[in-house]
Order: structure tokens, then C-alpha cells, then sequence
């Protein structure tokens, strides 16, 4: 416990030469880090496996995606005055190219893309996760349509539909992650707005 003690009023004694001599790199430290130094790993950011944190954004983002599809399609569907449904939004075969209400609920999947890609960009915040978490989303959206169809989605223009959902929530997504990480960060100042 002795050499703590040493330790320690070294460490203070180096600390307050450096702040006193180069005010700005502690002050860079700390908005960089925001951990003391004695505990730097020496890498640039470090990821931490959190499963209650990836378990909690995947349900965010499932009940996201299917909050605003429902909106979408009810919008759409009171546009061209048609009640809206469950079978719209779970049904494969509710998915094609004929038939107004059905190219209205397309309209709606793929407007739902954007609004998936601004989710993906609020609760992910990383760009490198996007494809996971949109895949994953989509898996998901896959088994329920199946359980609630009750049989395996064999319309082509469906699986043509997600994969083009799938694309764009992922490009879009990703640059906005991308616009984000590329914000300025202030190094000294009084205000920090990271």
C-alpha cells in the first residue's frame, strides 16, 4: 500500500508539471477519453461485447421498423381508401406489382427503409453494425411473416422487395453513421458539443 502512495505523488507530481507546462494535452485527454490516463489501452476506441445492449437495440429497432411500416401503410392505404391490415404488412402474397392497394403497401416497405435508416443511425450510431443489425431486423421480419402466413414466401416481387429494403436502409444507414463520425471534434474550448 506504501508504494501506491509513492506512486501516486509521482503521478500527481508529473500531472501537475505537464498541466502547468501544457495545459491543452490534458485538456485533450480528457475529452478524448474521458478516462484517467493510467487507464489507456492505447488503441483508439475500445469495443466492449455488451449483449444487453445489442438485445435492447435489436428490440428498438424491430419495434421501429414495425411502428412505422404499420404508419406507412395506413397512410398509404387511407390515400388510396383502403383500410388497412395486418395481411399488408405479414402476408407475402399481399406484396405485388398488381393491384393499387398492393403497389401502395410496396411504396410503404421501401419508404420504410429511410425511416430504418435514420433508427439504424439514432440507436446503432455505427456504421460498421449497420449491415448486422439490418439483416438481423429483416431475419426476424422473415420469420414472422412465415409464422403468420403459414407457409414459406415464394412471391418473387416479395423477396425482391426486401432485398431492395434491405440495400437501401443498409447504404443509407451507413452514411449517415458515416456523416456522423466525421463531425469536427473540439479539442480545447469552453464548450465541448461531442
Amino acid at each position: 500500500m506504501a508504494h501506491l502512495g509513492v506512486a501516486q505523488r509521482f503521478w500527481n507530481t508529473v500531472n501537475g508539471i505537464v498541466t502547468r507546462a501544457f495545459p491543452s494535452v490534458i485538456q485533450y485527454q480528457k475529452l478524448s477519453t474521458n478516462t484517467p490516463s493510467a487507464n489507456l489501452s492505447g488503441r483508439f476506441r475500445s469495443f466492449v461485447w455488451d449483449p444487453a445492449l445489442i438485445l435492447a437495440q435489436m428490440i428498438t429497432m424491430q419495434c421501429l421498423h414495425y411502428a412505422t411500416l404499420g404508419l406507412l401503410s395506413a397512410l398509404c392505404l387511407a390515400l388510396g381508401s383502403y383500410s388497412p391490415s395486418l395481411h399488408y404488412i405479414f402476408d407475402s402474397g399481399a406484396i405485388h406489382y398488381y393491384g393499387q392497394a398492393n403497389r401502395l403497401v410496396l411504396i410503404a416497405h421501401i419508404t420504410n427503409s429511410a425511416f430504418g435508416a435514420l433508427a439504424l443511425w439514432y440507436v446503432v450510431q455505427k456504421a460498421k453494425q449497420c449491415l448486422d443489425f439490418t439483416c438481423t431486423l429483416h431475419l426476424f421480419h422473415f420469420l414472422i411473416c412465415c409464422i403468420y402466413s403459414r407457409h414459406f414466401p415464394t412471391q418473387l416481387a416479395w423477396w425482391l422487395v426486401q432485398i431492395v429494403c434491405i440495400v437501401l436502409m443498409v447504404v443509407i444507414g451507413e452514411y449517415l453513421c458515416f456523416k456522423s463520425d466525421m463531425k469536427d471534434i473540439p479539442l480545447v474550448g469552453a464548450k465541448a458539443d461531442v
